[in-house]
């Protein structure tokens, strides 16, 4: 089943099973999140008097880690023809992790201090000239990130932000990030791509580690491709490592869409609900919207409810008069699922039949129409 957009985003910030454990580590937290915080004073003021050198930078690059409780994981091997990587967007840090263990520069366009941003080895998108920048450290390359702003790592949206053309041999970059307690990325109202996402940030430094895995994927070469080819090929390859499905949505539809659905839910749901309850009266109307929070949609609903993929506990019915016994009941999923397609498919051909032939007899009888029942 496709992902829906509230499957893409975090609208809490909390994420543990136990809460108990969450506020029992807040003090904690508390304090390491004061201690960072004039960790990162110091870090700002090496930054301006320390001098631009290489192994300057790799030491502030790793003072920006510990101030932001961030560990890296690398797997693979960085290839060095390729002078661009494209990368998944997951965090507000993705571009540190990556500039720590890769030695990449990142384009943003966000509005930041440029100590901030030369320590996260970002470099603004509007301000970057690609030839000046490859003939001055050809050694560094470049990590893209063309899905335009972050998600919760369980879909990949559909690439529209490139700030130039590409090369003909690009090497794909999957990243993911692990963290207990709290979600690293939660969506606002006010997300904004030039606006850097300091409440994420803050989380980083009251967390206790925050984990980074970023796994090197074989070079992709362009061939005879065009751009849209080519780009869905670095999609799929991304997609695949990171075992997750490639989405039809841009970042800016995710977060207006998203925001729509979180103003809407309740009266919304609860319409649907009724629908469901309306074929499906033995289930309760709590698995009904539980699922309709996701799916959004009756019938789809009503096809998970009865092929057991959305479960549920039946509530006992009372049963009908004799002579309103009605001739075709709605089957409660068993659990067993068909082997075969046609075996599926004529299942699923069934139920559609019989629930379209009770809704019709359900019609006839509440409307006192002069139909037979047998022709149902």
């Amino acid at each position: 089943m496709a992902l829906t957009v509230d499957k893409l985003i975090n609208d809490d910030r909390f994420c543990g099973d136990n809460v108990y454990q969450f506020l029992a580590y807040l003090p904690f937290g508390l304090l390491l999140l004061v201690v960072r915080t004039l960790l990162a004073l110091v870090l700002w003021v090496a930054s301006i008097i320390l001098p631009n050198k290489s192994a300057v930078r790799q030491m502030l690059s790793t003072l920006a880690c510990w101030t932001f409780g961030v560990y890296v994981k690398t797997k693979g091997t960085r290839d060095p023809r390729c002078s661009v990587m494209v990368g998944n967007y997951v965090s507000c840090l993705d571009s540190l992790a990556a500039s720590h263990v890769l030695g990449t520069i990142s384009l943003r366009k966000w509005k930041v201090p440029p100590f901030f941003a030369s320590t996260l080895g970002i470099r603004n998108a509007a301000q970057f000239v690609r030839k000046q920048h490859f003939a001055d450290c050809p050694s560094k390359p470049v990590l893209l990130q063309p899905e335009g702003g972050p998600t919760n790592g369980r879909g990949l949206l559909k690439f529209t932000d490139w700030p130039f053309p590409i090369g003909n041999r690009v090497q794909p970059v999957a990243i993911t990030v692990e963290r207990l307690f709290t979600n690293v990325t939660v969506h606002r109202p006010t997300d904004a791509r030039d606006k850097f996402p300091w409440s994420d940030a803050l989380w980083f430094l009251c967390t206790p580690v925050t984990v980074f895995s970023v796994q090197l994927l074989p070079a992709v070469e362009r061939h005879d491709d065009d751009d849209a080819a080519f780009t869905h090929k670095l999609r799929s390859t991304i997609a695949e490592a990171l075992h997750v499905e490639l989405t039809s949505y841009k970042w800016e539809e995710l977060n207006r869409c998203g925001l729509g659905v979180r103003r809407a839910a309740a009266p919304d749901l609860l319409r649907l609900a009724r629908q469901v309850k309306e074929v499906l009266p033995a289930v309760p109307i709590n698995d009904i919207v539980r699922d309709l929070a996701s799916t959004r949609s009756v019938d789809v609903t009503i096809t998970n409810l009865l092929e057991g993929r959305a479960p549920y506990t039946p509530e006992t019915q009372p049963p009908p008069p004799a002579a309103t016994q009605p001739r075709y009941v709605t089957p409660v999923p068993t659990g067993v699922f068909p082997k075969s397609a046609k075996e599926r498919q004529l299942s699923f051909q069934e139920r559609k039949a019989q629930m379209i032939a009770d809704a019709r007899r359900k019609y006839i009888e509440k409307h006192g129409l002069n139909i037979a029942l047998n022709n149902c």
